[in-house]
C-alpha cells in the first residue's frame, strides 16, 4: 500500500464530522478508491442460530403471512416508507434487521424489540396498556461467515462477548504478513464507534452504511453483526441482504409479546399467541 490510504482516512474521519455535507457516493469512493483494502474482521454464523425480528402489530390485530415478517417486498412501501438512511442501508434499500442471543441477552426478541420500538426510544412516551409486536424467529440452514463490528471502545468495556471477539481478530491481525496492524486496529475502531452512534439525522449513518455495502460485495461474506446500542451494548444486531435471506434463511416459529411502559419502567411480556411451522399464512394459536 502506498502512504495515500492514511491520507485518505484521515480525510474519512474529517467527514464524519459533518455528514449531512458530505455525499454519500463521495464516502463509498473514499472507502473503495482510495483506502481500497478495509479491515473486514470475519467470524462464523453457526447453522440454526435463532434469528429474531420484532414487528409493532396495528392495535390487536395479527398479522396473517409471514410475508408481512420479513424483508420489505412492496415497491410502494419501500418508495414511501424507507426514504432515510439506516444503520447499514441507504434510502430506499431493502436490507432484513433481526437480532442474535448474546451472553448478556439469551433472549434476542429484547434487543429487536428495543432496535424497533418507537415507544422504547421516546424516552418520554408512556404506554401502561401495552403495545403488541409480533416476534418471528428465523435460523440459517448453513453455517454463513459474517463480518463482525467490536472494535467499539464503549461496548468492548461493557459486553464480554464484544471484549472476547475483539481480542480474537486483533490476534488474527498480527498473525497476518503484510498487514498495517495499528490502521487495522484504527480503522476498525473508528467503523465501530460510527456504528455506535446516538444519530440526531439520518446522515449520520452514511458511514456504517457504506461499510456495510462494501463488506456485503465481499464474495465470501454474507452479513454484518454490530452491537446493539439501544440495549447498551448487551444485544446484538444482524444485517442480511435479501439475496442472503432467500438463500440462507426459513422463518422458525412466531409469538407476540408486549411492551408496557410507565414512569418507572419498561417490561416485556407474553402476547398470548403462537405460530409454528410457518408457511405463507400463519396459523395463529391462542394460549392466553
Amino acid at each position: 500500500m502506498s502512504q495515500s490510504y492514511t491520507q485518505a482516512f484521515n480525510k474519512l474521519q474529517e467527514y464524519s464530522k459533518d455528514l449531512e455535507a458530505v455525499e454519500y457516493n463521495d464516502i463509498v469512493d473514499l472507502l473503495k478508491n482510495s483506502i481500497r483494502k478495509i479491515p473486514i474482521p470475519l467470524a462464523k454464523l453457526h447453522p440454526e442460530t435463532p434469528i429474531e425480528r420484532a414487528r409493532a402489530n396495528k392495535g390487536t390485530r395479527l398479522y396473517k403471512s409471514i410475508e408481512s415478517l420479513g424483508y420489505i417486498k412492496d415497491p410502494a412501501v419501500i418508495e414511501r416508507n424507507l426514504s432515510s438512511f439506516g444503520r447499514a442501508n441507504k434510502p430506499h434499500q431493502v436490507m432484513f434487521y433481526a437480532a442474535l442471543p448474546t451472553s448478556q441477552l439469551d433472549k434476542p426478541r429484547i434487543t429487536a424489540i428495543a432496535e424497533t420500538s418507537r415507544l422504547y426510544l421516546d424516552k418520554d412516551a408512556m404506554c401502561v396498556d401495552g403495545q403488541l409486536y409480533t416476534i418471528s424467529r428465523w435460523r440459517n440452514k448453513a453455517e454463513m461467515i459474517i463480518a463482525e463490528v467490536v472494535f467499539s471502545e464503549e461496548a468492548i468495556k461493557l459486553n464480554e462477548d464484544i471484549k472476547r471477539s475483539y481480542d480474537k481478530q486483533r490476534e488474527f491481525a498480527s498473525q497476518i504478513k503484510g498487514v498495517d496492524s495499528k490502521f487495522f486496529e484504527d480503522f476498525l475502531i473508528f467503523i465501530s464507534n460510527e456504528f455506535a452512534r446516538v444519530a440526531k439525522s439520518h446522515h449520520e449513518y452514511k458511514l456504517s452504511t457504506a461499510y456495510t455495502n462494501l463488506v456485503l460485495e465481499h464474495k465470501d461474506v454474507q452479513g454484518i453483526t454490530y452491537p446493539s446500542v439501544q440495549t447498551n451494548y448487551a444485544g446484538a444486531n444482524l444485517v442480511l441482504a435479501p439475496v442472503i435471506v432467500d438463500e440462507y434463511i426459513y422463518p422458525d416459529v412466531a409469538t407476540t409479546s408486549i411492551l408496557f411502559k410507565n414512569e418507572k419502567e419498561i417490561s416485556i411480556r407474553n402476547g398470548g399467541y403462537f405460530a409454528e411451522k410457518l408457511d405463507q399464512e400463519i396459523n395463529w394459536i391462542n394460549r392466553i
